[in-house]
């Protein structure tokens, strides 16, 4: 997708939320958030993973830190770490690019952004036995108010102790900058399933629209539209696959590990993507027909309340010494 626009609460208002983007409505509709990013200059790849590296070696990743909020752009002097090497990380410079050298060739990794007193802390899915270097690495940073506004177009109010979900099921050959002459890159009539089955969250949230720049969740929706959006709501924290299914379509699945106090964001190009089978890039589909479920609201409250983040811990054992003992054979995959 293009360019978004933050929207805003009157200080009445509750305020609440998860991630995408929010695009301030022209006239009395309401103000919308759009998940799984996307941003007017981000070129990504649908392929990102180059210069093979032997087992035993080290590989390098680089990606951008995108701001989810008004205006959108990028996201400077933020620290991106791996959540299984945290000693291993960068500090993304002022177009938001970052790049850590040196990742253990051959094992998971996942990177994450601590949140402040702006910003809600996020991380990307996980990319699993990791033998190539990494490129086009991209989330988005989303800010605390945003994320209650989130909450507030779906009525609900994010609990501490859970954790949120979002992903974009994305067309063939289209990723976060490339997209359909409308500008949608989505790929619609599509569902998401979650496994294993959270106790709490297990429902998709998908996107509705009335066109690429106006966008919200919508209960309503039982498969994706031309958005592609999908989100999971206050989810039992834990490791999880998502699926996404299509007849005739070949989808990529994403595993994330979800924390609690944080979203976990499995954005394109390294999301649900179509492989093969899908309506293919050049085609406009359009948004069914509705309108946004309230007014727009263009006064920023206050933030007098800051959710803090739970401590990352890793839920699986790490590998004594970054040498696997065996050859990594399998084709390396990014599950988020």
């Amino acid at each position: 997708m293009t360019k978004f626009e933050v929207a805003r609460l009157s200080a009445g208002a509750p305020m609440q939320g998860t991630t995408r983007r929010v695009y301030s409505a022209v006239s009395a509709v309401v103000a919308v958030v759009a998940l799984v990013v996307a941003t007017t200059t981000a070129q990504v790849a649908v392929s990102a993973q180059v210069a093979t590296a032997a087992p035993g070696d080290t590989v390098t990743a680089q990606g951008r830190l995108w701001s989810f909020g008004p205006g959108g752009g990028t996201v400077a002097g933020f620290t991106v770490y791996l959540i299984e090497y945290p000693e291993l990380s960068a500090v993304t410079d002022s177009s938001g690019r970052w790049r850590i050298e040196a990742i253990p060739a051959g094992f998971d990794v996942t990177f994450a952004m601590d949140g402040n007193e702006v910003r809600y802390p996020i991380h990307t899915a996980r990319f699993t036995d990791v033998d190539h270097d990494l490129t086009d690495v991209t989330f988005q940073s989303p800010a605390h108010s945003l994320i209650r506004l989130f909450e507030t177009l779906l009525d609900v109010e994010t609990d501490p102790s859970l954790c949120h979900i979002a992903a974009t099921v994305t067309r063939e050959g289209y990723s976060l900058g490339v997209g359909a002459p409308d500008g949608t890159h989505g790929e619609p009539g599509a569902t998401v399933t979650i496994s294993p089955t959270p106790a709490q969250g297990a429902t998709p949230i998908y996107f509705n629209g009335s066109h690429a720049e106006l966008i919200w969740p919508d209960r309503a929706l039982e498969e994706t539209t031309a958005d592609g959006g999908v989100t999971f709501v206050n989810v039992t924290p834990g490791i999880y696959t998502l699926t996404a299914h299509k007849s005739g379509a070949t989808i990529r699945p994403v595993t994330v590990e979800c924390i609690a106090g944080r979203l976990v964001n499995a954005s394109p190009p390294w999301g649900l993507q179509v492989l093969s089978g899908g309506i293919g890039p050049g085609v406009t589909v359009p948004f069914p027909e509705s309108t946004p479920p309230g007014p727009t609201v263009t006064t920023a409250p206050s933030d007098p309340t800051i959710p803090t983040a739970a401590p990352i811990e890793n839920t699986y054992p790490l590998p004594p010494s970054p040498v696997p003992a065996e050859p990594i054979s399998a084709e390396p995959t990014y599950t988020g």
